[in-house]
């Protein structure tokens, strides 16, 4: 099984954490070592069970209560038994002007309806310790090399995994630079990828098994000639999901003259991606968006969660005056699906549901989106739109797909509406830790 040293670094919030301070450390002489202990309570708010929910806590109140705290040795446990975490830094809040150091501790775990867990977090003063966790999600990012450039295409050679890479000013739609034509990300249920160029719209891989995929997919398309693997159905599953001209599934766009405008003419771009444990993402930044006469800054972290259907969006765009939008490609024979409004509710979405897999069969999609940050619902030829208020330039929202064919999946509309419903619930009452 893979694994990977833990604390990580980078991702995007997925859950919000209620804080109470209710227990101190005991320290403990063990091994000549001073070993110190606390206990963090996580409560389901919800009369739902949640089956691999993300826990989620901010280490700088962690740090306030318990200074001593040693973030390169220290254990998570459940009734005895070791949780696999990871820490983790929002890099969009350095770029907002936000706390620049605070990162999260998250882990997961499965809770009955309002259950109450205590989980243990202990520590040495002055060692250093490596955790391997089994990884459980995974970020790809493959980058030609050893090729033959034939007419701007990039002919033969080898992918090799990068951790970032700034895209070429000549690089174009299919010209094989990329694996996947752009980084990828994945959980157990599924992978998504989006391409980087200038179409940069997201695209959904469908997978029929629980192991992770993601470096495997088109490693073998050496030849620029638009007949890529996984356009047939393999052992692990197949390219599900027709984009086109449209937003896909959930790409970001800037609302613009009453109309959708990808981040498509932009000066500069550069990619990163981070694998980890629980939690894996891209973070891409892309220097002079032009956009009508006006040229912008943005920057977008994508991130998936062990267990999860969902991909958690958060933009940041350097104008607190523009409203950015995303959306959903539409297909034929599918329902649209909006979501009913409960008193109270904080989230809503927006869906499709049918035959819309390029293999013949059912598929959900999915946005997620605060109801304060909605200015509107649209749509043009190719897409269904929510046009988004940014708050101080920062957006965030949700993507996510099921598929017939997943393990264990969703087989029917019935079973996705109920899917979309639970997903409000959760969005709207985390988990809640005390501590």
């Amino acid at each position: 099984m893979k694994s990977i040293r833990c604390p990580l670094r980078t991702t995007a919030s997925v859950v919000s954490v209620s804080l109470l301070l209710l227990s101190a450390s005991s320290p403990a002489k063990v091994s000549s070592h001073l070993r110190h202990s606390f206990t963090l309570t996580a409560v389901n708010p919800t009369n739902i069970s949640r089956h691999d929910e993300i826990v989620e806590i901010s280490m700088a109140e962690v740090k306030k209560k318990f200074p001593s705290l040693n973030e390169q040795a220290f254990s998570v446990f459940c009734r005895h038994k070791e949780v696999s975490y990871q820490l983790s830094l929002d890099p969009i809040r350095c770029i907002g002007n936000e706390v620049a150091n605070s990162s999260e501790l998250v882990f997961v775990s499965s809770f009955a309806s309002h259950e109450q867990k205590r989980f243990s977090i202990v520590w040495d003063e002055d060692t250093v310790e490596e955790h391997h966790f089994p990884l459980m999600t995974q970020a790809a990012l493959g980058v030609k090399t050893k090729y033959d450039m034939v007419d701007g295409y990039y002919m033969g050679g080898t992918f090799v995994d990068v951790d970032s890479s700034t895209v070429p000013r000549d690089h174009f739609a299919h010209d094989g630079l990329y694996r996947i034509e752009g980084p990828g990300w994945e959980s157990d249920k599924i992978v998504y990828r989006f391409y980087l160029d200038s179409r940069n719209r997201s695209d959904i891989f469908g997978k029929k098994t629980h192991d992770l995929v993601l470096k495997r997919i088109g490693e073998n398309d050496l030849t620029s000639d638009s007949k890529e693997s996984y356009t047939k159905m393999l052992d692990w599953g197949m390219d599900i999901f027709k984009v086109g001209e449209s937003l896909g599934i959930g790409s970001i766009a800037m609302w613009h003259d009453s109309r959708a405008v990808t981040v498509s003419d932009v000066s500069r771009a550069k990619c990163s991606v981070f694998s980890g444990p629980i939690r894996s993402g891209v973070f891409t930044s892309y220097l002079g968006w032009k956009v009508g006469d006006k040229v912008y800054d943005l920057f977008t972290e994508l991130s998936i969660s062990a267990g999860s259907r969902l991909t958690g969006v958060v933009a940041f765009v350097n104008n607190d005056s523009v409203q950015l939008c995303t959306g959903l490609a539409k297909h034929e024979a599918c329902d649209l699906i909006k979501s009913p409004r409960p008193v109270g509710s904080v989230w809503e979405y927006l869906a499709l549901y049918g035959k819309q897999s390029l293999s013949g069969d059912n598929l959900g999609i999915a946005v997620f989106y605060r109801e304060k940050d909605k200015v509107k619902l649209a749509e043009d030829s190719t897409s269904t739109i929510v046009v988004l208020r940014p708050t101080a330039g920062r957006i965030t929202y949700y993507l996510g797909a099921a598929w017939e064919q997943e393990p264990g999946g969703i087989k029917n509309e019935k079973s996705f509406k109920r899917f979309l419903s639970e997903t409000v619930l959760k969005l709207d009452h985390p988990i809640q830790t005390y501590f």
